[in-house]
């Protein structure tokens, strides 16, 4: 694409004004070509406007102008490249030989390193002049495409006001049309009989319609919730391995359930089979089914033998799929209307403030929606590039001319117009990030992390000014994110996934150089250069490789998890690649020849068998990210590895390696690093005052503090640094009050830098923490947002963590010493006004063997402590007697407490909570709830604690875990008595009163005598039937009742 090369023309001609780069093209001399080699680029920069346009005429042939243009451009970034490396090296022999006196200077090397110098020179002299000849025929053949100039200026970006919304809920999608039809099918799927316990049904549509959107409706129906005792969902795929998608459901059946080394189809299928059958219902999502055999073949056997209530519901594109299925219910989905296209649309856009901005805008609007025909996916998109424009009538007339618009390059009728214009409409940089997606599999996780070090390795992103590269790249991320070309996932971290028609999208564009698999190797259809290939988990990845007809044009290789081992010869076919990823591979040494590999920016090697790290790797000066996470078998790392001057990421968590070599203070570029071991009175290791030289590292872990190695105060001068991990370690040689002693001088010299957010302390057993922590905590680390303290053998009172002004999330585990706490904890006085943890909203308290009081204070105001918290968990505090009385006045929404055996009352909650779990504290004897608690848990061995003020609680869970040997036993003990009266009355109560809340779900797990009272003709029968929602388990035995719509069902 034309914009895309201009993205890389305008990087490489930005690189060659570096002044860094200045002094090296004098020494090479090659300083006209490279001149000349800018000014062509410019003048060729003018024409790729006008190039891009040409694109969308058939009778046009630009795409070859541009594909030779992009091969040129390819091989100067490769010489570019090569002129810095090489450069740098001949500066730093001249450096070197002017410190060298004259009178022990070796003739021979003299002269060798001379003639060498001189054969370089004429070398990329004589590729920079072929660079530039090709160029320049490139130029004169614009009169041929008839290419004019013009100025390139980027789409100014507009974000409107107000729209904030969180990308994880997606309340825009789903239409009235949606609602009305998943309630229709839901009706069907619990209420419709059958001669068979199984049955599919399918939905049915093109790709976009809105399939999957209707299953997950479907899927979080309440109905649904209430007649299946598990729901699973699959997304099988157009390619799907069979095994793994049997372990993907037996996992989603049951999670406890081990398939161990269960690998084949015959295994797993009766293991599938019994694990549904002691589930005894299940409702199966099947989404993007391509094929019936998926069905036919593979799960129909396990899933009609398991002999229980099964409902499948297919998402498929075609019909004749559902048909092959036998599927007993087939519903197509239609395109949505023109009106609720403008519904579906104004809602992502304008806010209940701008009804009259939207219906201003109306009669464009339903112009604009019009060209998505109804396809749900195609308006989402649309939203996502309107969003970025002014919501004025010029702005979206001219939207509506967008020449993309009536483009018939794509095959695809369904991802031309809309789809086609969302990826025009991005700026160039954008549109690198976006292809490079299309090297994924289908339905593939798509994790921020992992893209943000390659974006920049590959060199998509260039260094600005006041700005990180690996936080720009996550800006951009984001940004894909927010115009809805990804689709965000359920969980707090960013990692989203594609919709294959996007994907579809990202892989025509990037045909011609990039594949995943085998899928564009041997059907290039204009460039025979593949720049970029993908065999993660290919078992037959080798193959592969060696059908790509350049391996000296590729410039990525992702084999993560796949069979390929890299040996020197392959290695030295593969000269220019920028990024290599070989984690989780059977490779054990890592062969010499990768010195050769001097473009290379990224090397992954985590999870693998690596033993042998070659010294030569310190010859790969441009490499910016060296991941060896987990690599068991790898002891030690060469003494190269501190040459790599340009290293941004250095990742050795859980590598057993004894020592950083020396010179650790040379990777001035390092921002990230984990695992760094601070090794003891080692002259070949790198010192722990050496991190002091690293002024820009962000992210730093080290493991094996044992003792202070100089009078050095360490980290404090550190000016980026914002997440911090420290790894004590004891040292078995040294008596104890020896190593207690160097521990306290140790922790008392490391000091963080103020600008740190997040804090771990572990595995340190001195008698008290630092002295810089006392008494002003706030002035060291005024910015902290979160803390982890785990594993403090030795401590018996804690810092005053109350003080920090920024604290939202603590964490407080194993802290084995500590007996109270108190005010020491919350940084003030017996009289103190001072509002302790102003911000903290997560607070967890674990393991703390020892603890028997929790006290705010005597005389503290109704909102000094605690004024923010959300979320309180409380483990294994067995000596615990009583929760703190002023907690009542905290804003708390969520209470865990689990296995706290000495508290025998939870009374004086804060009236907000809205979760209450007390789970496992046997001597629990009085719970006194709030008015609004909406979720009641309760688990308890023997005795029954008397519950108060549960009126008001929508759902409720009672269990009675009897402490007996293995579930026969049930039947052997006697157990006397039934329900407790609290909840007897509260059943009474609700019958009495009529109060048949839909929402109301009550679960209970008792003997099997208590079992059996609920079943109809039994004892609590009678009130168990006015209940909406009912679950009750008594050992393996289980029943399930709704009252609306009907459900008896039991396995008694």
């Amino acid at each position: 694409m034309a914009m895309i090369l201009e993205a890389s023309m305008k990087k490489l001609s930005g690189s060659l004004g570096d002044s860094a780069l200045g002094e090296v093209i004098m020494l090479l001399g090659v300083k006209d070509e490279l001149q000349k080699l800018r000014e062509l680029m410019e003048n060729i920069r003018c024409l790729l406007k006008d190039a891009e346009k040409k694109r969308f005429d058939k009778s046009s042939t630009t795409e070859l102008w541009l594909s030779k243009l992009k091969d040129v451009m390819y091989d100067a970034d490769d010489i570019i490249d090569r002129c810095r490396i090489e450069g740098t090296l001949l500066l730093s022999d001249q450096n070197f030989e002017s410190r060298t006196s004259s009178v022990c200077c070796d003739f021979l090397s003299a002269f060798s390193s001379c003639f060498t110098s001189v054969l370089l020179r004429h070398e990329i002299g004589n590729k920079m002049k072929d660079i530039n000849e090709r160029l320049e025929h490139i130029y004169e053949d614009r009169e041929r495409y008839k290419l004019e100039k013009s100025t390139i200026s980027e789409t100014p970006q507009f974000t409107r006001p107000g729209r904030n919304t969180s990308p994880l809920v997606d309340s825009y999608v789903v239409g009235r049309e949606v609602e009305d039809v998943a309630n229709s099918l839901v009706d069907r799927l619990v209420g419709e009989q059958v001669d068979e316990k199984c049955s599919v049904f399918a939905l049915t549509g093109m790709g976009g319609i809105g399939k999957t959107t209707m299953a997950k409706k479907i899927f979080n129906h309440p109905k649904i919730q209430t007649y299946f005792n598990e729901k699973v969902w699959v997304c099988v795929s157009e390619t799907y391995v069979e095994t793994e998608l049997l372990k993907q459901v037996i996992r989603g059946v049951n999670g406890r359930r081990h398939y161990e080394n269960a690998n084949s189809k015959a295994e797993l299928e009766p293991i599938l089979r019994d694990s549904i059958a002691l589930a005894h219902s299940l409702f199966l999502v099947l989404d993007d089914v391509w094929r019936g055999n998926v069905w036919d073949e593979l799960l129909r056997v396990p899933l009609q033998q398991s002999n229980v209530n099964v409902k499948i519901l297919v998402t498929t594109r075609y019909e004749n799929v559902a048909k092959e299925m036998k599927a007993a219910g087939i519903h197509h989905v239609n395109r949505l209307s023109e009106e609720s296209s403008w519904d579906m649309l104004r809602r992502r856009l304008f806010s209940k403030q701008e009804e009259e901005l939207a219906n201003d805008l109306k009669d464009l609007g339903l112009k604009i929606v019009s060209k998505c025909q109804g396809l749900p996916l195609a308006i989402k998109v649309i939203a996502g590039v309107l969003v970025t424009k002014e919501c004025t009538r010029k702005e979206w007339q001219n939207f509506l001319r967008n020449y993309a618009w009536s483009s018939s390059e794509l095959s695809d009728e369904q991802i031309r117009g809309a789809l086609r214009l969302s990826f025009e409409d991005l700026p160039s940089h954008l549109k690198q990030c976006f292809l490079y997606f299309s090297l994924y599999p289908e339905d593939a996780k798509l994790d921020l992390q992992e893209f943000a070090p390659l974006w920049v390795a590959e060199g998509f992103v260039t260094e600005q000014q006041d700005s990180v590269m690996e936080d720009l790249a996550k800006q951009w991320f984001n940004e894909l994110l927010k115009r809805n070309l990804l689709l965000p996932g359920d969980g707090p971290s960013v990692v989203c996934q594609m919709h294959d028609l996007i994907r579809y999208l990202a892989i025509f564009y990037s045909k011609e150089e990039t594949s995943f698999a085998n899928l564009n190797v041997r059907n290039s259809t204009i460039s025979a250069k593949l720049r970029r290939l993908s065999v993660a988990n290919q078992k037959a990845a080798a193959e592969i490789l060696n059908s790509v007809p350049d391996h000296g044009a590729l410039r990525t290789l992702l084999a993560s998890s796949s069979n390929l081992l890299l040996d020197d010869e392959r290695l030295r076919r593969l000269l220019h690649l920028r990024v290599l990823d070989i984690s989780k591979t059977g490779i054990q040494v890592l062969p010499d020849s990768i010195r050769n590999l001097i473009h290379l920016r990224y090397l992954n090697l985590n999870f693998t068998n690596i033993m042998i790290i070659p010294e030569s790797i310190g010859k790969l000066t441009n490499l910016q990210f060296l991941y060896m996470r987990w690599c068991k078998n790898l002891g030690q790392l060469p003494s190269g590895i501190t040459r790599l001057h340009n290293l941004r990421c250095l990742e050795i968590y859980g590598t057993p390696v004894s020592f950083i070599p020396k010179g650790i203070e040379k990777s001035q570029q390092l921002n990230y690093l984990s695992g760094f071991v601070a090794a003891n009175n080692d002259c070949s290791s790198s010192k722990f005052e050496e991190l002091n030289s690293l002024k820009q590292i962000r992210t730093l872990h080290i493991r094996n503090l044992k003792r202070s190695q100089s009078e050095t105060i360490v980290l404090k001068e550190l000016p980026n640094l914002s997440t911090l991990m420290l790894e004590f370690s004891m040292d078995s040689t040294s008596p104890w009050e020896e190593q207690e002693l160097a521990m306290e001088e140790l922790f008392d010299k490391i000091i963080p830098p103020q600008s740190l957010e997040d804090f771990t302390i572990s595995y340190f057993f001195d008698r008290r923490f630092p002295s810089w922590m006392f008494p002003s905590f706030k002035i060291c680390l005024p910015n902290l947002t979160k803390l982890i303290l785990m594993h403090i053998k030795s401590c018996t009172q804690l810092p005053p963590l109350g003080q920090l002004p920024e604290l939202r999330e603590l964490h407080i585990k194993y802290l084995f010493k500590v007996k109270t706490i108190g005010l020491e904890f919350f940084g003030g006085d017996v009289n103190s006004t001072r509002i302790a943890f102003p911000k903290l909203k997560q607070l967890i308290i674990e393991d703390f063997p020892r603890l028997e009081e929790w006290s705010f204070g005597a005389q503290v105001e109704q909102n000094a402590r605690l004024p923010c918290l959300q979320e309180l968990k409380i483990s294994c505090c067995p000596l615990l007697k009583q929760l703190p009385e002023n907690l009542k006045y905290s804003p708390l929404k969520f209470l865990e407490i689990y296995c706290a055996d000495s508290l025998k009352s939870v009374d004086n909650l804060p009236a907000e909570i809205e979760s209450l779990k007390l789970l496992h504290c046997t001597n629990l004897e009085k719970v006194c709830c709030s008015p609004m608690l909406k979720s009641l848990v309760v688990e308890v061995f023997k005795t029954f604690p008397d519950m108060k003020k549960v009126d008001l609680v929508s759902t409720l869970i009672f269990n009675n875990i009897f402490n007996f040997d293995s579930p026969q036993e049930w039947h052997l003990k006697k157990f006397k008595g039934g329900l407790p009266e609290w909840l007897l009355k509260l059943l009474q109560q609700r019958v009495s009163q009529n109060d048949f809340n839909d929402d109301f779900s009550l679960e209970l797990n008792f003997p099997f005598k208590v079992f059996r009272e609920c079943l109809k003709g039994g004892t609590y029968w009678d009130l168990i039937q006015h209940i909406p929602h009912v679950l009750v388990h008594g050992g393996i035995r289980r029943l399930r009742y709704s009252k609306e719509p009907y459900i008896y069902d039991t396995n008694l």
